[in-house]
């Protein structure tokens, strides 16, 4: 991969990891704020993109397929706030990359992507030892907690179809697709949902510099879907929290501990693993359909 697309993605990954300390605004509900800057973003790259050369089925495809990618772990991760910790869902959420090598590895004949399958394990496994799960006890808990789970599989199914459904559109209209379908999927689960207030005063929270990072951020991971092998993609699902733990290293000065260390241990292998590894990936991908 060229050096562009190795610095976009340190970018992304210190952007995410540190957005903990970035102002944003929150006079609106997180589902209606997300849909109304995804929407500010699409018609901007819409207005900017023009629309020479655009193929409205390709673009609607894409747009569909970037839901599961955007959307709708937004709106499972609202919907679940009290029934599922922050911490579990962190932690579940480290099992993409196990789910990108296992989507990658059954689309290829060599085979030569399964090598990243025990990388991804044993990031996954240093994540755990740093955030144990909680499990609840309740039907309803359960239930929260497999929505969450089948989000993680749907954002590791997605990135490889979107990809593959990618390659050789422009940059600003995959942008305005992605963007605009996000919205309106976003918008549509606001208004169903008990929180929708539609307040126009609300409005103003989208103009702030969280809003600036998230569109740094959503054009970015656009980018990377296009430019850089799922499974090396899938990594910064590892590296963002191994980039805030040590952030927490150097600013709380926790105690170390065995499982402390071996956590971090693995979690750093895993994720050096998934990005540096060799393998036959990249032209295996190339060729997919």
């Amino acid at each position: 991969m060229s050096r562009s697309v190795w610095s976009a993605f340190a970018v992304l990954c210190i952007l995410s990891a540190t957005s903990w300390v970035i102002p944003h605004g929150q006079e609106l509900p997180v589902i209606e704020q997300q849909g109304v800057r995804y929407a500010v973003i699409g018609v901007f790259a819409l207005l900017l993109g023009g629309n020479r050369g655009w193929s409205w089925s390709g673009g609607l495809r894409l747009g569909l397929m970037s839901v599961g990618f955007f959307g709708v772990p937004v709106a499972i991760v609202e919907w679940t706030q009290g029934s599922v910790s922050e911490i579990s869902r962190s932690a579940l959420f480290a099992m993409v990359p196990v789910v990108v090598v296992m989507a990658v590895a059954a689309g290829e004949e060599e085979r030569g992507v399964r090598r990243f399958l025990i990388p991804a394990l044993a990031g996954l496994g240093g994540l755990l030892l740093l955030l144990p799960m909680g499990f609840s006890g309740t039907l309803l808990g359960r239930l929260m907690l497999g929505a969450v789970c089948a989000a993680v599989v749907l954002v590791g199914l997605s990135s490889v179809w979107l990809y593959r459904l990618l390659r050789g559109v422009d940059l600003l209209q995959a942008v305005a697709a992605v963007c605009l379908a996000n919205a309106a999927f976003l918008l549509a689960c606001s208004v169903v949902g008990r929180d929708a207030v539609w307040r126009v005063s609300g409005l103003a929270s989208v103009i702030s510099l969280g809003s600036l990072v998230d569109v740094v951020e959503v054009v970015l991971i656009v980018w990377l879907l296009r430019e850089m092998p799922p499974v090396r993609f899938a990594a910064r699902c590892l590296l963002i929290p191994l980039l805030t733990i040590l952030e927490s290293y150097v600013l709380v000065g926790p105690e170390v501990t065995v499982r402390l260390a071996c956590g971090t241990i693995l979690l750093a292998a895993g994720a050096g693993m998934l990005l540096f590894l060799n393998s036959g990936e990249e032209e295996t991908m190339l060729s997919l359909r």
